[in-house]
């Protein structure tokens, strides 16, 4: 794997930052996301579409703490994470993981080619142009790799939920697959997770439990939370 020279170690994750806006989470938070019921069913999700073997090599992009790289890391020959963040990378060193990268997602440090899956869970939201950074994707992906994407659902009944200053570009399932289709992917699945079944705490976490079950059903497979996607560089 041919990687470029990290930047300087001086450097903060807001001296990283161009497209995003300069926040940073606090390790509590990258500590605390990991144990979240949802965060681990979109981990499950991705890695089950990403087809892995234990020959594949995967790309973590916005890998925060580590947890998904940690679940895959005997699984695979290679395993990489790169996110902006000293602070949630220092979660993810502590953890035990070792081929982390600091860099912007934008401008990745590796040759073309070099990865069999590309996977980012809930970053694309974060990004200024997202079709020019899908171009950088699929640019260090090898002919017939994987993109795998989860981002916020905007066409969930309760928006508001999504409130976060970095966010800049909330996505349907049409604006999404817009966007991949710029990026020069090919879109092979796409579908919502945690089907909306009203605004109260009782009932997001019901939500989440049947996810599994009621997320392909008609009338709750297009407003779900959460919008997953795979595609495939030609």
């Amino acid at each position: 794997m041919r990687v470029r020279p990290d930047p300087p170690a001086h450097e903060s994750a807001q001296d990283t930052i161009s497209t995003r806006h300069a926040v940073d989470y606090d390790e509590s938070y990258y500590r605390s996301r990991q144990a979240w019921p949802d965060f681990r069913l979109e981990v499950d999700t991705l890695l089950r579409l990403a087809n892995l073997t234990p020959e594949s090599s995967i790309l973590e992009l916005g890998c925060g703490g580590g947890e998904l790289l940690r679940r895959v890391e005997d699984r695979v020959r290679l395993g990489v994470g790169v996110d902006i963040s000293h602070r949630g990378l220092g979660v993810a060193r502590a953890a035990g993981l070792a081929r982390l990268v600091v860099a912007r997602v934008e401008t990745l440090p590796f040759g073309d080619g070099v990865f069999d899956a590309v996977l980012a869970q809930h970053l694309v939201e974060h990004l200024a142009a997202p079709s020019r950074a899908m171009v950088e994707w699929r640019r260090v992906l090898r002919p017939g790799g994987r993109l795998l994407l989860v981002t916020p659902n905007a066409a969930y009944p309760d928006p508001g939920i999504f409130y976060d200053p970095t966010h800049l570009t909330l996505f349907t399932e049409e604006t999404l697959r817009r966007a991949l289709e710029q990026g020069g992917f090919r879109v092979v699945r796409l579908f919502t997770l945690f089907p909306y079944l009203g605004r109260s705490r009782i009932l997001r976490a019901a939500s989440i439990r049947l996810a599994p079950l009621i997320s392909h059903v008609p009338g709750f497979s297009r407003g779900g939370r959460s919008l997953v996607a795979a595609a495939i560089s030609p």
